[in-house]
């Protein structure tokens, strides 16, 4: 196999616009005596002129005789391929060895190749030359090769040609190609939205029947490769592209059951956002195309636990952890990304109710800015009042003297109308129309604000409380120096001292009974039905404890793909 050669300036790449990182590696593997060049994705995007989220390194050495360079800088990840992550701080370089041909798969150990009955690789270990480590590559534009310290680029498969026809080109067959790592599906849709590449037609029509591998992938994979989807700068194009093929139901099932398409929704509006950030140089986090993604599903689940008879605000508990909890069956979220996410509902609560008492430590908290962006997305959905959306948008750019006059405002006009509430349910005195109550004969009843009877009852019982245990001691002959001569003597206790204890063991008891009354005042209110697939019932007999629920699982194989052709038939919560 003779491959084209291009030197550095030919190829309009320069030597500064490589990591210095991965020039170390490969310098390093070299001066041991093996074989190291810069391969895939970096090399291509900067033939396009674009600038590398990372760079990989490709070499004839093991994992783990490339470990043993690196010594502890280099860790050896992954069991499906094995692989070197070599780590300079926070930059950390891949490097993998060249892979043999997979032509002969009976001849090597089960242990070193293996693939599942859908032609899945799940483990694929055996190396090769750099001849044989091409053609297992997925298009011709990721199989080049560059060497920094030669200051050439080697391509065997016509790549550049493919570069500057902007087309992408599946090597060998692509139906066996996705089928070895149906990820590669993802990639296509990938390259095709951030590149503007035009993918084959046949490779296309493989796509969208084979999907259902995706299935197959395990969620920790597809999490990274929905960051790669979604935070290259073209994420909005990458999901249209990925709803038009039936894709992203293997990525959200939840949120593409509710989606409706031809519409903008939270999920379109937050990948509109988030492209505009990173052309602008902006920082993204997962979390936020997260919390944006799997809004939707919240809602709709919040929705049937308060139409069950649950709390609002345990409603809204349950059904943003559950949420989360069904999303790792598909995409794995990780713990600490759950939390943040979590923290964005959470706060973005606050930021509605707008409470007088916590404006400063909401606008203190590290998380506002994300709460802060996503109200100001479903306020754009309608869902929000913008007049919320206003007043913090407002607040953030005032001083601190004029930031605690608007915080007075606010808690002046939230006083005016709790007044007019409770002037809504009480007769007011001062008013034309006042009509005093009265009772039975005709005797005016004065008016008592509820908070002020609950203060009465209790001075009432405390009162009665201290009679009674006036009265028992003076019943008794109470006197503390026999008492504790009785106490020391061993003597029963008195009578009055039962009573008590039984009194309090009573109590005990009807708080316990409270606290495991199953009713919709309970802790633990009966939320979900038995059936998991939409089919909601509201007898007792048919209802699960929220503390038990069970994960929601979506059939994908045969659920329908939306279109913009079926916008009509689409159902939303």
């Amino acid at each position: 196999m003779n491959p084209t050669i291009l030197d550095l300036e030919a190829a309009n790449i320069e030597l500064d616009q490589l990591s210095k990182n991965a020039l170390k590696v490969v310098e390093r593997l070299q001066e041991k005596g093996y074989q190291a060049l810069l391969v895939g994705g970096c090399v291509r995007d900067l033939m396009l002129g674009r600038i590398p989220k990372d760079f990989d390194v490709c070499t004839n050495a093991t994992p783990e005789q490339v470990k043993r360079v690196f010594n502890r800088n280099g860790r050896i990840i992954g069991r499906r391929f094995k692989i070197v992550h070599v780590r300079f701080g926070y930059e950390v370089i891949e490097v993998a060895t060249f892979r043999a041909g997979a032509d002969d798969r009976d001849s090597v150990a089960h242990h070193e190749m293996n693939e599942s009955d859908e032609g899945q690789l799940l483990r694929d270990n055996v190396y090769g030359t750099i001849e044989e480590d091409v053609n297992r590559r997925d298009f011709t534009v990721n199989a080049l090769y560059l060497d920094p310290i030669k200051g050439e680029v080697i391509d065997y498969l016509g790549g550049i040609a493919d570069i500057n026809a902007q087309r992408l080109i599946s090597i060998g067959d692509a139906t066996t190609r996705f089928r070895e790592d149906p990820v590669r599906m993802l990639r296509v849709v990938r390259f095709a939205a951030k590149l503007g590449f035009e993918m084959e037609h046949d490779a296309l029509d493989i796509i969208e029947n084979e999907g259902r591998l995706l299935s197959h992938v395990s969620p920790a994979r597809l999490f990274e490769e929905v960051l790669k989807l979604f935070h290259g700068g073209a994420a909005h194009k990458t999901y249209l592209m990925l709803r038009e093929f039936g894709l992203f139901k293997y990525l959200f099932p939840f949120t593409d059951q509710i989606a409706l398409a031809g519409d903008e929704g939270l999920p379109e509006l937050a990948l509109q956002n988030t492209d505009r950030r990173i052309h602008e140089g902006k920082p993204v986090i997962p979390a936020f195309l997260f919390a944006c993604m799997l809004w939707d599903p919240v809602k709709a689940d919040a929705q049937v636990l308060m139409e069950d008879g649950t709390k609002e605000h345990q409603a809204w508990r349950v059904a943003m952890h559950d949420a989360l909890r069904d999303q790792n069956q598909y995409v794995a979220v990780p713990r600490r990304l759950a939390d943040i996410i979590l923290d964005i509902w959470n706060i973005h609560f606050h930021l509605i109710r707008r409470s007088p008492r916590h404006i400063k430590t909401n606008l203190a908290n590290r998380r506002f800015r994300a709460a802060y962006d996503f109200l100001l997305l479903r306020t754009q959905v309608h869902e929000v009042d913008e007049e919320i959306a206003e007043w913090w948008t407002q607040i953030q750019t005032l001083d601190k003297e004029a930031r605690n006059e608007m915080i007075s405002e606010l808690s002046a006009r939230r006083h005016e109308e709790r007044e007019d509430q409770v002037s809504g349910q009480e007769p007011n005195g001062n008013s034309i129309d006042y009509q005093p109550q009265v009772d039975e004969y005709g005797v005016p009843v004065p008016s008592v604000n509820k908070p002020q009877q609950r203060r009465q009852k209790v001075h009432k019982k405390r009162h009665k409380k201290r009679g009674q245990r006036k009265t028992n001691r003076r019943g008794q002959g109470h006197n503390p120096n026999q008492q504790g001569a009785s106490a020391q003597d061993g003597s029963p206790p008195k009578e009055g001292a039962k009573r008590r204890s039984k009194r309090r063991s009573k109590s005990h008891k009807k708080r316990a009974r409270n606290r495991n009354q199953d009713d919709s005042q309970g802790r633990f209110v009966n939320a979900r039905p038995k059936d998991d697939l939409g089919v909601f019932s509201s007898s007792d007999a048919d209802m699960k404890k929220v503390k038990v629920r069970r994960k929601k699982k979506i059939s994908l194989d045969d659920a329908p793909r939306s279109n913009a052709s079926d916008k009509g038939n689409s159902s939303v919560f």
